[in-house]
């Protein structure tokens, strides 16, 4: 597909490599009560939802920016991508923190004892709060979901040796809702200390909830975005300059593109639950905007058929049927 774009198309923009993310209301949300935990210096904290709604983007693109952007400063944030075989053994948890944190001077080939791999741990953490003239560092994992009983424990026992040496640890957790139930586990089996250390505080991440949410989420397209960096192109600027020059903007699709939603839903997903995932709201608008570069009229582009049209492929009913049934 990507070979037929005109020539003046970059294919390493952004939007075709899928290296980027609108910001979204729910994003907005999902930060805004991340920075209210930190100001409250909350010990922990999980975010959940279902998947495919942004979460992941939202930590990629715009977490770090606009929570330095609230308190004006560089924060001690460690962003740890969990993965489902991360569990391995203890000393390969510690690996995963490091790597987690940035910290360059080890390799997954030949790690050191765990009574090492706990030290180095403890000193990086400790080293990324004194860079940041700070006395707490805050970890935050994403996709928690797959985190075990043990991983948990060995974050409590690593929460208490940094605290006993003047730094605090807060860790919000990120996943699926399968997190929503994990801290009522937990603490039924015997382990309430770690859900209330880690999940007393709580967030649900929705979905697009409304006509007005996708239109901010078109404007994103429209002018809140920038590509190439530095140039103040926005990507519908970009892929369709004569149709943004002569004023013709994507938002102005909101209500249809509502409309293909609400079409397209599952028949048991009610008005009041209308939560709608980002990623197929961007595979359809990006694929308007690859219409749009490859000469087709925006009338013909931007009519409610071809919204419609563009949504259906991206299995958006299906998805909706497998998380409304979750």
């Amino acid at each position: 597909m990507d070979s037929i774009f005109p020539d003046h198309i970059d294919l390493n923009h952004c939007l075709i490599t899928k290296k980027y993310a609108v910001y979204t209301p729910p994003m907005h949300d999902m930060i805004l009560q991340i920075g209210d935990w930190i100001d409250q210096q909350k010990s922990g904290g999980y975010i959940y939802g279902a998947s495919r709604l942004g979460k992941s983007r939202c930590i990629q693109w715009h977490l770090k920016e606009v929570l330095e952007n609230r308190f004006n400063e560089v924060l001690p944030l460690v962003v740890w991508n969990h993965r489902p075989d991360s569990y391995k053994s203890e000393v390969f948890f510690w690996y995963q923190l490091l790597a987690a944190s940035k910290f360059k001077f080890i390799s997954p080939n030949k790690l050191p004892k765990r009574t090492e791999m706990i030290y180095m741990c403890l000193q990086r953490f400790i080293a990324i709060a004194n860079n940041a003239n700070r006395s707490y560092v805050i970890l935050l994992i994403d996709e928690a979901q797959d985190m075990s009983f043990d991983e948990w424990k060995w974050l409590v026992g690593f929460q208490n040796e940094l605290d006993y040496n003047g730094v605090s640890l807060s860790v919000f957790s990120v996943g699926s809702h399968q997190l929503n139930y994990r801290h009522e586990f937990m603490a039924s089996t015997g382990n309430a200390h770690i859900a209330a250390r880690f999940m007393a505080a709580h967030f649900q991440f929705h979905g697009l909830k409304s006509q007005d949410e996708v239109e901010y989420v078109l404007n994103g397209y429209d002018a809140d975005s920038e590509w190439p960096p530095k140039t103040g192109i926005s990507y519908l600027q970009y892929f369709s300059p004569e149709d943004f020059s002569e004023g013709l903007r994507l938002s102005n699709s909101s209500q249809d593109l509502w409309r293909a939603l609400i079409e397209l839903a599952p028949s048991g997903v009610t008005s009041k639950k209308y939560e709608f995932p980002m990623q197929h709201v961007a595979r359809t608008i990006e694929s308007i905007l690859f219409q749009l570069a490859k000469g087709r009229d925006w009338g013909s582009a931007t009519s409610y058929k071809n919204w419609l049209t563009e949504l259906s492929k991206t299995n958006f009913s299906d998805h909706m049927r497998i998380i409304s049934n979750s």
